[in-house]
């Protein structure tokens, strides 16, 4: 995240819905030249301003701060067991990975083979 990017996704936002720096900054409560600071990248809105540019703009706090969003898939298999379920929780789930989908294979003596679908966003500037 640098200022930059965020100034630039505000006034990209900003100048889609034909608004001026005067009626964005009237909307949120700032001076024009708070605005105009933002998309020339020379600071960040206050924290408490985010969720407000989000909800106004219809997008997310992660969007403004990080940029375009990508969502990657993995498949990982394996025996269920403990172990698998301990990979997949530490490899995994710990690192904001979520489960999508799983399917479990059983071979009739207690034991199956299982298939588990993960999903990860990620943000690139």
């Amino acid at each position: 995240m640098n200022e930059i990017n965020v100034g630039a996704r505000i006034a990209q936002l900003r100048t889609e819905r034909k608004m001026t720096q005067a009626e964005l900054a009237e909307t949120l409560g700032v001076s024009d030249k708070a605005v105009s600071k933002w998309e020339l990248g020379g600071c960040y809105p206050d924290v408490t301003i985010f969720p407000r540019l989000a909800d106004l703009f219809g997008v997310s706090v992660d969007f403004l701060m990080r940029g375009k969003s990508r969502t990657i898939q993995h498949l990982k298999t394996g025996w269920f067991n403990d172990k698998f379920r301990q990979s997949v929780n530490e490899k995994y789930l710990a690192n904001g990975w979520r489960i999508t989908d799983m399917k479990l294979a059983g071979d009739g003596e207690g034991g199956g083979l299982i298939a588990v679908l993960l999903e990860k966003e990620r943000f690139e500037e």
